[in-house]
């Protein structure tokens, strides 16, 4: 196939995809109109729609686990439909409309990218995104909040998932020189962070426990981050071994499960661990 021939097909995908796109703001006008439109959709808020955002995401991010392409494409959709749904209400409150989320997002995407708007210039993965961060810095507006950095910190993760939030802060603060120098400084933490839950649980002071539970879950957190590892796909992984081994306990036990004792339940773990490591070698 010619370049041209390329060329014609991408431009006729994308007057296609325009079509589409014409047609789904179409539909989540109906969707929300004050006469005709859907009762439920016509009660939601930005607020009310956060735990649909959530779950919308995490249903995308299992199926990109999943590698599964119908499924990505399916859930996608659906993130699409929630951004839709947002930009609807912003025009309803009359804050913002689509248009101004479309704009702001181009807006952003060339700023950050001068190197290939304003100059075609190749750079590297680092370069690129040291001007990112430069970039991102400038723009910011309070410059109170620029120079502090747990202020700005505060800002950013304020509405993050505290695991994100978590990574967030590591990344930063490492940049200024406040970081581990090797696994053996974390796991000196993390076992004195493990001591203090402890005494916290002898003490029966639930306040003091749920503190001490996060120092140590924040140190997991530094440990995951220093060896570059995803928090969320390696929980994600452990979960479904979980599951794969209770399989296995469940065939052993069947209509007895609920009969068995710790004891049992540790016999058949040690079963299903050794015959999944059979399996999988």
């Amino acid at each position: 196939m010619s370049s041209k021939d390329r060329y014609n097909l991408q431009k006729n995908s994308d007057l296609e995809t325009l079509d589409s796109f014409k047609l789904l703001i179409s539909n989540v006008k109906s969707l929300k109109d004050k006469t005709w439109g859907c009762p439920w959709q016509k009660m939601q808020s930005h607020k009310s729609l956060i735990p649909f955002l959530n779950e919308e995401s995490s249903e995308f991010i299992d199926a990109i686990y999943e590698k599964n392409a119908d499924n990505i494409c399916e859930e996608l959709g659906d993130l699409l439909l929630q951004v839709m749904l947002h930009s609807e209400i912003g025009y309803e409150n009359k804050a913002f409309e689509l248009n101004d989320v479309i704009k702001n997002l181009n807006k952003k995407i060339i700023n950050r990218h001068p190197y290939i708007f304003n100059k075609k210039e190749k750079v590297s993965l680092e370069k690129s995104q040291q001007i990112w961060e430069n970039i991102k810095n400038s723009e910011k507006k309070d410059p109170q909040i620029e120079s502090s950095i747990s202020k700005n910190l505060n800002l950013k993760i304020k509405n993050l998932p505290p695991t994100v939030g978590t990574d967030k802060i590591t990344n930063v603060v490492k940049e200024y020189g406040f970081k581990w120098e090797s696994t053996d400084q974390i796991f000196e933490k993390l076992e004195e962070e493990i001591n203090e839950l402890k005494e916290a649980i002898k003490s029966k002071n639930d306040s003091d426990i749920k503190n001490e539970f996060g120092d140590v879950y924040f140190s997991l957190l530094n440990l995951s981050n220093f060896l570059k590892i995803n928090p969320e796909s390696a929980l994600q992984k452990t979960n479904k071994k979980f599951l794969d081994r209770f399989s296995i306990i469940e065939h052993h036990a069947g209509d007895n499960i609920k009969k068995q004792t710790p004891k049992d339940f540790q016999r058949l773990w040690q079963i299903a661990k050794h015959k999944l490591k059979r399996k999988n070698s």
